[in-house]
């Protein structure tokens, strides 16, 4: 399959997210296509997958203008998407979720008669049971999942938005290799990213786009990562402010004896203490509770034993819970699930932590006002108050919940893949914001899987596997080694 996007122009109201984009994506290829948030990359996929329909411009397929104004004549095409937002159901098997997503399911779904909805999650994904429960599996195994239903839609081209954000550098690797082994079958795969490991792993070409438009074109072969960073934010002086020390030794957040009850794995008698100004890393691989984690000690799950304590007060308990506790930020990894409201506006979103003090009758124009200062200080795009936060991308979305967590002093802040989907740019403003908090005496306890950035810029870090802290050392005497093999269940040599 060859594909052309012919100037390619789309609006969302006085926003250009897409200004007359002309692109080739010849048969058999990796394209990645990258930019800052914003740039306008996840729109033009959008498009040419029929998710928005494009105000202007052609699409050809094989030299022959079609048109695509849904996902389904997409995928009628054989072009297919895989969003950042699983589609999975939790609940179901992977046979189940498959089955869901098959063009042509056969009337019984006995064991024989879906050998073809099978086939391809044997050939992509062989460590995956069929009868396992999605709720079961990790993230990088629900993205495998979530790549087969894709294929098995007989997709030529296949699209990815920002598939290794969450993924742990094995999974990674993994994908990578899947990527290339879909090139060599024939098929085209486009790489929407900010990771310039990507572009190394698997692509042949680089698309990348900044203010709506195509910046430059090059071949992986001559890529100056450099020179791409400073096509995508402008500058390539991109590294984070250097974290501070912890300004004392005393305790601010404590987590004694934590247990708490997951969908797939529970945790069991965390113990964890930060100091006020200090950041405490928590890593991992993907599916040993982290997320579990992060909503236990927010309060948005229920603990079965132990207590969180801020400054020696009990914040979460087995009968006690203050998920709305001002003290507290929290960046969750995923803000549609439970930090914002997708149908409310976005002012209404940054406002979100105080509307049950609100007045009777609010001042809306000074939160107008307040929430057009955030996002602009926080680069949110499109800069509308007004706009429904489920309008926005996934990485403005993250950057919405950042602006509304970490505009206003925290005791302590739970800080979920905090950079997650984000370009290097906001990244860097994100790890300034977390690390102003801990200099003014916050205890940030940040959970990620980039041990580079926890060995950067963390002070201690704990390793969580299968739901219980497998070691805390400090980020000076850790390496990556270390790490590994604390976080595969072994012990430190």
């Amino acid at each position: 399959m060859q594909l052309e996007l012919v100037s390619v122009t789309k609006r969302f109201g006085q926003t250009l997210a897409n200004d007359a984009v002309s692109l080739f994506i010849g048969a058999g290829e990796v394209l990645a296509l990258l930019g800052e948030n914003g740039a306008g990359k996840s729109t033009l996929m959008k498009c040419l997958y029929g998710y928005y329909r494009m105000d202007s411009g052609q699409i050809l397929l094989d030299g022959r203008a079609v048109s695509i104004a849904s996902p389904r004549d997409a995928m009628r095409l054989g072009i297919g998407m895989v969003f950042q937002q699983f589609s999975l159901i939790p609940a179901l098997t992977v046979r189940e979720n498959l089955l869901l997503a098959y063009p042509q399911a056969p009337a019984w779904h006995g064991r024989a008669n879906s050998a073809a909805i099978l086939r391809l999650l044997g050939e992509f994904a062989p460590d995956i049971a069929a009868d396992t429960p999605v709720a079961e599996l990790s993230v990088g195994q629900k993205q495998q999942v979530e790549l087969v239903k894709v294929l098995n839609q007989q997709a030529r081209l296949v699209i990815l938005d920002e598939p290794t954000s969450v993924l742990a550098p094995e999974e990674a690797q993994r994908l990578h290799g899947i990527i290339r082994q879909l090139a060599a079958t024939g098929r085209s795969v486009v790489i929407i990213t900010h990771k310039l490991e990507d572009v190394r792993a698997c692509a042949q070409r680089v698309a990348v786009m900044r203010g709506g438009r195509l910046a430059a074109e090059v071949k992986e072969t001559g890529v100056d990562e450099r020179r791409l960073v400073e096509l995508m934010v402008g500058t390539a002086d991109v590294a984070p402010a250097v974290a501070v020390l912890p300004q004392s030794g005393i305790t601010r957040l404590e987590l004694r004896k934590l247990s708490c009850r997951g969908e797939a794995l529970n945790l069991r008698g965390i113990d964890l203490q930060i100091a006020a100004g200090e950041i405490l890393g928590v890593a991992g691989v993907s599916g040993n509770g982290q997320d579990l984690l992060a909503d236990a000690v927010s309060g948005l799950a229920a603990l079965d034993e132990g207590e969180v304590l801020l400054d020696g007060e009990l914040l979460q308990g087995p009968v006690t819970r203050h998920p709305d506790d001002p003290r507290l930020g929290y960046i969750p990894e995923y803000p549609l699930k439970n930090a914002v409201a997708a149908e409310m506006s976005n002012s209404l979103n940054l406002a979100l932590r105080g509307l049950a003090r609100d007045p009777l009758f609010p001042d809306r124009q000074r939160r107008w006002s307040r929430a057009e200062d955030l996002m602009e200080a926080y680069d949110v795009r499109p800069r509308d108050p007004g706009l429904a936060s489920g309008r926005l991308s996934g990485g403005n979305l993250q950057k919405l919940v950042i602006a509304r967590e970490l505009s206003q002093p925290r005791r302590a802040v739970v800080a979920c893949y905090p950079t997650m989907g984000l370009d290097l740019q906001a990244a860097r403003a994100v790890y300034e914001a977390l690390f102003r908090q801990a200099e003014e005496g916050a205890a940030i306890l940040w959970i990620s899987e980039d041990l580079d950035d926890l060995l950067s810029y963390a002070h201690r870090i704990a390793v969580l596997y299968h739901g219980r802290v497998a070691g805390v050392l400090p980020a000076a005497q850790a390496d990556r080694t270390h790490l590994g093999q604390l976080m595969a269940g072994g012990r430190l040599s």
